[in-house]
């Protein structure tokens, strides 16, 4: 079998290499710095499993309930340390006092990202907060297959990863339960990497990373970055990475035509931030965060029911979270330039790459950015 599905739509989700009886697949990094399944055609039988189980070629529409919340954790210490409101906290504490185990992204030592398992309330710290680039799944839907029978599951992913271990397990499991997350795109690990070795090379060695620094206020969060012997803290807006990140042209090529926006989520809850709160629901609105809720199915409800007692929530609906999230239900454009950004990531510098792709903010945008924050502090 040469391909299981057009490379312009595949999400990299690791279903077809999980399913094949053989361990004919495995995952191999392009130009782009993305992984894609690469078939060992010695050991390939042709049994087609892998194109039966591919969540591309066999999507269907799902129902939803899309009942909605906007909510966020009653203690400021969980909404402080989390994107937003600190719901997916929550949910993970259930799990674990259900001796469950919950798997999410980590950033590794070496600054790659990939999905990991806890069952330590301690651990959760690791999978906690946004982290804007594509994950590393490796084994992780082979380890869920092992121990589904034994204990709950919380797996959190975005749209297409949560889509592709379903289309592994194939069957319906109660001890599994799956969040997805609101999915702007995923960006380049490779150009991740190269922005944290130039980071090093101007300051030393990393040791953490954070993509959403709250200390400057949830809507105006913050990139921080921890050196050894400094740090280093950036607005979002001024950031050159998530600059890069947000003008979608490192973006993977599926994203630009992505299969799994609302009407067909396979997960049990999504999750994102509240954007427009203070318009829609101000007596709601609070500094550290606000999460968007939307349950999509039964089970989801019932995981949501449980932690209602420790969050301020109000019942909301889908139309509200869709108008600061239109992600949920489009696709970003695919740039023109996308192409040759992709060439010049090899060659060029980030800030090379940002003078050359990125327009300058305006000065008089740039006065007014700088009295808010004079405002606001």
């Amino acid at each position: 079998m040469e391909k299981i599905v057009e490379k312009k739509l595949c999400t990299g989700c690791n279903a077809c290499k999980s399913i094949c009886p053989k361990q004919a697949i495995h995952m191999e990094e392009n130009e782009d710095g993305f992984l894609f399944p690469v078939i060992d055609e010695k050991k390939c039988i042709n049994c087609g499993l892998c194109k039966r189980t591919c969540p591309v070629i066999n999507t269907q529409d799902n129902k939803s309930m899309n009942k909605c919340y906007v909510a966020y954790a009653k203690e400021r210490e969980i909404r402080y340390t989390s994107s937003s409101g600190g719901i997916f906290t929550l949910i993970a504490n259930e799990i674990l006092k259900a001796n469950g185990i919950v798997i999410g992204a980590m950033l590794d030592s070496n600054h790659h990202l990939k999905h990991i398992a806890i069952e330590k309330s301690t651990d959760l710290e690791k999978l906690k907060g946004s982290k804007y680039l594509q994950s590393e799944l490796n084994n992780i839907f082979e380890y869920i297959k092992e121990n589904i029978k034994e204990k709950k599951i919380l797996f959190v992913g975005t749209p297409c990863q949560v889509a592709g271990l379903k289309a592994y397990i194939k069957k319906e499991e109660e001890n599994l339960i799956c969040i997805d997350l609101v999915c702007h795109g995923v960006p380049s690990p490779k150009l991740f990497i190269k922005y944290i070795q130039e980071l090093e090379k101007e300051n030393g060695r990393l040791i953490s990373y954070n993509f959403r620094d709250n200390s400057t206020g949830w809507e105006n969060y913050s990139n921080s970055m921890i050196f050894k012997n400094k740090e280093i803290k950036e607005k979002n807006s001024d950031n050159k990475y998530m600059r890069l990140f947000l003008s979608n042209l490192a973006l993977r090529e599926s994203c630009y035509s992505c299969n799994f926006k609302l009407g067909n989520k396979y997960s049990d809850i999504t999750l994102g931030d509240f954007w427009g709160i203070k318009n829609k629901y101000p007596e709601i609105y609070n500094k550290e965060g606000v999460s968007a809720i939307i349950i999509n199915t039964i089970k989801g409800n019932e995981i949501i029911e449980l932690i209602k007692e420790n969050m301020i929530f109000k019942e909301c609906s889908i139309d509200d979270i869709v108008l600061g999230n239109p992600s949920l239900k489009e696709s970003c454009l695919l740039p023109k330039k996308r192409e040759t950004f992709m060439k010049d990531m090899d060659e060029l510098s980030i800030d090379a790459l940002t003078k050359k792709y990125i327009k300058k903010t305006p000065f008089y945008r740039r006065v007014l950015r700088k009295l808010k924050r004079l405002i606001h502090k």
